[in-house]
């Protein structure tokens, strides 16, 4: 199945940059207001998910739209990853998940968190200015530049046996406690870094200079 751009109600700050990313054969959602970051890139998505609360009028009666309550026991942004997957999508990148509203930003992220953990071999991405976001699920390779940052934030009770390949500071078969800081700010000393761990989650950003 082809790859999935799903943009979402957040802030983006470079729009020249997602409009190199996105290819002519992906599939394009817009959660809700999504579509307005849509029209500003000239590209037109082939479905819009959500309340319908955010959306410009005029798009919403321009665009093919899957329409729910503004009562709903889950956001926009999870609606649109549940209609992934009965579509049966893997490879997923995320836009505008970053905003002002922490509380959207964190959940969005858990609920990535929750679907790496439960399927190791879907693939997603969130991507903002120079920032890539993963989460780790037993391993992940990151390509970049020498020098760029990579934090390792464990979002699990433990992350065990971790080990890394091509970052400046080395980690062999140790461990990372839920809340601790010393995954934050490594930095690549190759151009590809490889994570592992035997057991537990963790969000991966990568940050390009």
């Amino acid at each position: 199945m082809k790859r999935v751009v799903i943009f979402v109600n957040g802030n983006l700050s470079d729009l020249g940059q997602a409009k190199k990313i996105i290819i002519k054969t992906d599939y394009l959602i817009a959660a809700d207001g999504g579509a307005n970051l849509f029209k500003k890139l000239g590209l037109t998505p082939n479905i819009v998910i959500g309340d319908m609360d955010s959306i410009k009028p005029k798009l919403l009666k321009k665009y093919k739209s899957i329409n729910y309550p503004r009562k709903k026991d889950k956001t926009d942004f999870e609606l649109a990853i549940d209609y992934c997957f009965k579509n049966k999508f893997q490879e997923i990148i995320i836009f505008g998940i970053l905003g002002d509203r922490i509380d959207h930003m964190m959940a969005n992220i858990f609920l990535i968190a929750k679907i790496q953990s439960e399927n190791k071999l879907i693939k997603i991405k969130i991507i903002e200015g120079n920032k890539e976001i993963f989460v780790l699920n037993k391993e992940i390779i990151i390509e970049g530049k020498i020098g760029d940052e990579i934090s390792i934030i464990p979002i699990s009770d433990k992350l065990e046996k971790i080990t890394t390949e091509g970052l400046e500071y080395q980690l062999k078969n140790d461990y990372l406690l839920f809340g601790s800081t010393k995954g934050v700010s490594n930095v690549m000393n190759k151009t590809k870094s490889k994570i592992t761990a035997s057991a537990g989650i963790a969000v991966i950003e990568h940050n390009s200079q």
